[in-house]
């Protein structure tokens, strides 16, 4: 733990206004994710494991438990990659500035759609159009934090813990249709180590947890690792928009 940080910190707490404590907004807490935010919005590149855990409602089972196990590499404002296996089979999505590929080895087929020129706005777009999600995905707007704070009722720093022997700082906050928690590495980088989601807007309150490892900061990523090339015999379909499936 760095005790300068945290003597820092705790003045600011001491100074808050009137108005940010009226809302129980912890402003340790927000300088932390304001500091991780940071951090990301600095990298060059980068890429980390993902291992994900969601709830998917199910009409005579309940909530049943899913799993991904995702490696994303980040290459700039304009480049991504994500090579994802789990329960929903064996699969790459590939963005290069100007086009996102999906591909999917268990059926052997790919989709192309044009996106816009920045990973962050191609990431909203996907979401918005198809559903789609991103690992690291909210970590990566420079809005970060202050979405998190126009939804909060309550956001607080628990503490710190350790989570595969990493000392992280430990933030929990509310919002109107969910809960959320985040565990903040306490070093060099303050990168997310773990995220929990709780959608307490939707029957049963299915959850999303989100560990991260494995970072690796500024690679150099060869160039090529973004041009999505198709395989022999792998057929092209068109992904299907939310508005479509309504």
């Amino acid at each position: 733990m760095k005790a300068s940080f945290l003597f820092v910190m705790f003045i600011a707490l001491l100074s808050g206004n009137a108005d940010a404590q009226s809302s129980r907004i912890d402003t340790v807490a927000v300088s932390v994710m304001d500091r991780m935010s940071a951090m990301i919005g600095e990298l060059s590149s980068c890429s980390v494991c993902v291992k994900s855990n969601y709830d998917v409602s199910s009409d005579v089972l309940g909530l049943v438990k899913h799993s991904d196990d995702e490696r994303v590499y980040i290459g700039g404002p304009d480049k991504l990659l994500v090579r994802a296996e789990g329960d929903k089979g064996s699969r790459y999505m590939i963005y290069n500035g100007k086009t996102l590929s999906y591909y999917s080895l268990d059926k052997n087929h790919y989709s192309q759609v044009p996106v816009p020129s920045s990973v962050v706005d191609m990431i909203d777009h996907m979401n918005k159009t198809y559903g789609i999600v991103f690992p690291v995905a909210d970590f990566l707007y420079p809005g970060f934090v202050d979405d998190i704070l126009a939804e909060s009722t309550d956001l607080a720093l628990l503490g710190m813990v350790k989570v595969d022997g990493k000392e992280c700082y430990h933030i929990a906050g509310v919002s109107k249709d969910k809960t959320f928690q985040f565990w903040i590495a306490d070093d060099a980088f303050y990168l997310p180590v773990k995220m929990v989601i709780v959608y307490t807007n939707k029957p049963m309150n299915p959850q999303f947890e989100a560990v991260y490892s494995d970072w690796q900061i500024n690679p150099n990523l060869p160039a090529g690792i973004f041009d999505f090339k198709v395989p022999p015999g792998a057929k092209k379909i068109k992904l299907t928009p939310l508005s479509a499936k309504k």
